[in-house]
């Protein structure tokens, strides 16, 4: 089944650089709210920081532009973010629960011993081949992304804005009848 992917880096995507609004906020009580409304208590393990950062840090524009991604170019993410290498990908859907964007996590690239980002794509694609088309949204590893992907990769400048989501769009949907 022919499907689409974004590869989705969160810091500097999602979350701006420096932004850290969670700390002016009671972050348990955000645990203990976010159990009752999404009837989880997962919620109350979590790391606190991490919580906040999901809540209050990410920019809403770019939440809202990856959505409209995931919508329009019918595709699914993959975390490709050093997010996952300390939560499991159930904590990161959990996450992208908080906006609703849950339904879209399809997986992550696993942590290859020796390889950087670009590397770690190379071989989850080569292991995937039901991946038509693809999109890579990161602000790092922009030599290795664009040596092996210039035609996939779109470098984010501190956040996932409109001229980005643009180009991703075009990516993911060039020459579809």
């Amino acid at each position: 089944m022919a499907k689409k992917v974004i590869f989705l880096d969160i810091d500097g995507v999602l979350q701006p650089p420096g932004k850290q609004d969670r700390f002016r906020h009671d972050l348990e009580a955000l645990r203990e709210d976010l159990a009752v409304r999404f009837d989880n208590p997962e919620y109350l393990e979590m790391d606190r920081y991490d919580l906040g950062a999901v809540y209050y840090d990410w920019d809403t524009a770019a939440v809202e532009r990856l959505r409209n991604l995931c919508t329009q170019a019918d595709a699914e993410i993959v975390i490709s973010s050093d997010w996952r290498t300390y939560s499991p990908l159930t904590r990161l859907k959990d996450y992208f629960r908080l906006h609703d964007l849950d339904q879209y996590v399809a997986g992550e690239i696993p942590e290859l011993s020796g390889q950087q980002r670009p590397g770690e794509v190379a071989d989850y694609l080569k292991n995937d081949p039901d991946i038509q088309r693809f999109v890579i949204l990161d602000d790092s590893y922009a030599d290795g992304f664009e040596e092996r992907y210039p035609e996939h990769f779109v470098y984010c400048h501190r956040i996932f804005n409109d001229e980005d989501y643009t180009k991703a769009l075009r990516i993911l949907t060039e020459s579809e009848s």
